[in-house]
């Protein structure tokens, strides 16, 4: 009687594999984002290849300060955005008060990531538990090679959405960043308060949208590798199991 394949997965396995595709899709763009907007290093070649030492008047020493101090508040070691810089020739507190709520609207989204990505992480662990699990399986493959052939699908389906919604964003982003820019905080946040005015506030002056065009480049590149890495290694890890469970099937008989 001829054996059932190990592709036969059922509700259990269609379950892991949704779980461990929104899992890895979702860290996917998670870690990218991060990637970038906790990057240091980043901001200071950006500052240094704009030339804000000059726009923002201030010294590049103060701008790595403050990128520093802005990191720590929106990772949560900081507690305050605020500090005191040179800023044309004065010494004085670089934001002002909306500017200080604003980064209190942008620190929320940080940690509205950081617990995203923490429930990312539980996805792809209740999803290789249930790959591996599968009750009443078939015995043509081992709980292994189920499990690998499982996630090597779940590589492949959890990359191709987020190639789509990476080309999606990126095509208007590229036509017209400004207005892709609105539009991104219109949708995020609630109030106006990102409307700064280069003449008075020091926020938009350090942070000008071509430096966003750069850092919204640069995530979108780090998403394509991303993506693209996830749907070789699984067409590679699905090639594998499928030469490894020919050889189980035929000395498990």
């Amino acid at each position: 009687m001829e054996r059932k394949s190990h592709r036969t997965t059922g509700f259990v396995g269609v379950a892991s594999v949704i779980l461990l595709a929104l899992g890895l899709a979702g860290l996917n763009m998670l870690l990218s984002v991060q990637a970038v907007a906790l990057d240091l290093d980043f901001y200071v070649a950006k500052w240094a290849e704009l030339d804000i030492p000059a726009s923002a008047k201030m010294s590049m020493e103060d701008l790595r300060l403050a990128g520093t101090k802005l990191l720590g508040y929106f990772t949560g070691s900081e507690a305050d955005p605020q500090l005191m810089a040179v800023v044309d020739g004065t010494l004085r507190p670089v934001f002002r008060e909306h500017e200080i709520q604003h980064l209190h609207d942008v620190r929320d989204l940080f940690q509205l990531g950081f617990a995203a990505k923490k429930v990312c992480y539980g996805l792809i662990v209740l999803g290789i538990l249930l790959a591996a699990w599968q009750p009443g399986g078939d015995k043509t493959a081992s709980p292994g090679l189920r499990t690998g052939w499982l996630v090597s699908k779940s590589l492949i389906i959890g990359g191709v959405p987020v190639l789509a919604a990476t080309i999606i964003l990126a095509l208007p982003a590229a036509r017209d960043f400004t207005r892709w820019w609105t539009a991104f905080h219109l949708v995020t946040f609630d109030n106006d308060l990102w409307r700064l005015d280069p003449a008075t506030d020091w926020l938009i002056r350090i942070f000008p949208e071509e430096f966003f065009f750069a850092a919204v480049k640069r995530i979108g590149l780090y998403s394509l590798a991303a993506t693209a890495a996830c749907i070789v290694l699984g067409v590679i890890l699905n090639f594998a199991v499928s030469q490894l469970s020919s050889h189980y099937s035929k000395y498990n008989l």
